[in-house]
């Protein structure tokens, strides 16, 4: 519901913002408020498999989707739950148009970027969360990996190799790697001015290459957190390849884009404000979000 009140899925769907929510707190469920909804379907994480079985123990039928199935592979994992919904839902399939302009989007790019040698590569971090006690970046086995790897990038923190989705680093580490490019998600509060101006924690950030040439940039938010899979990955994924490499990619046209794609797949037509809600989000894009 954050996501839904900071990004544009409120404003396309006002009547999702009244929706009830108190039959959830986090991933915890209250089956019996649940129950109250009379669903036909509920839509569950397989990360904790407990979970259907307590939905179908109810008399819910419930369906389970995999976050890491297809190994955090961004465009793979956005195709399987598209495959999935359009299973559940086939008068409204949208897989095949959603892979075909996923592939189209990812060829586009790869004919810019795939020339790259490994060195001249941009070093890439993600901020996942951070707070005056902990930061929280992508290892090998998260999100941020495939984001790289998809625009020919490095993921300064692909050493990690967390085998779980989250890994804890300190700016010892960051200083080493030292990142051209710094992407927070809306998944924390934390803004670029944070950074530049060392708002959070007493880190100084000020060394860093990233801050010192202002390459510091906050995730978009469009129909969800775009860090994670959601309706605006292609999308994400040309905005991500502009930021890194902007001088590769000056050609695009990215508001003109968005307005193509979510009209093209989705019947939907953006006004030049909402577009500009997705690419200038805040603090609030992570409201609902609980940071350790």
């Amino acid at each position: 519901m954050g996501a839904a009140k900071a990004g544009l899925l409120g404003q396309l769907f006002p009547s999702f913002l009244s929706l009830p929510t108190n039959y959830t707190n986090g991933e915890d469920v209250n089956i019996e408020e649940l129950l109250k909804l009379n669903p036909d379907v509920v839509f569950c994480s397989s990360r904790d498999p407990k979970m259907k079985q307590t939905l179908q123990s109810a008399g819910i039928t419930a369906v389970a989707f995999s976050v890491n199935k297809w190994n955090y592979d961004i465009l793979a994992t956005y195709d399987g739950w598209i495959d999935l919904l359009s299973q559940v839902f086939p008068e409204q399939s949208k897989k095949d148009q959603v892979s075909a302009y996923s592939k189209k989007t990812y060829n586009e790019i790869q004919s810019k970027v795939k020339s790259i040698s490994p060195d001249k590569r941009k070093k890439v971090l993600f901020l996942f969360q951070y707070n005056d006690k902990t930061i929280v970046t992508s290892g090998k086995k998260f999100f941020g990996q495939s984001w790289c790897d998809n625009v020919n990038a490095k993921n300064v923190a692909e050493e990690v190799g967390a085998e779980n989705s989250n890994a804890v680093v300190n700016m010892e580490q960051i200083y080493a790697w030292n990142p051209d490019v710094i992407l927070i998600t809306n998944f924390t509060p934390a803004v670029p001015d944070d950074l530049y101006n060392n708002k959070i924690g007493g880190n100084d950030w000020s060394s860093v290459n990233a801050v010192k040439n202002k390459q510091v940039y906050k995730m978009p938010l469009g129909s969800y957190r775009s860090y994670t899979p959601s309706a605006d990955t292609p999308v994400t994924l040309l905005w991500i390849a502009q930021k890194v490499y902007p001088e590769l990619f000056s050609d695009i046209d990215l508001v003109a884009r968005v307005k193509q794609y979510y009209k093209e797949l989705y019947n939907i037509t953006l006004t030049d404000e909402q577009i500009k809600i997705m690419y200038n989000q805040n603090a609030s894009g992570a409201t609902g979000i609980k940071i350790n």
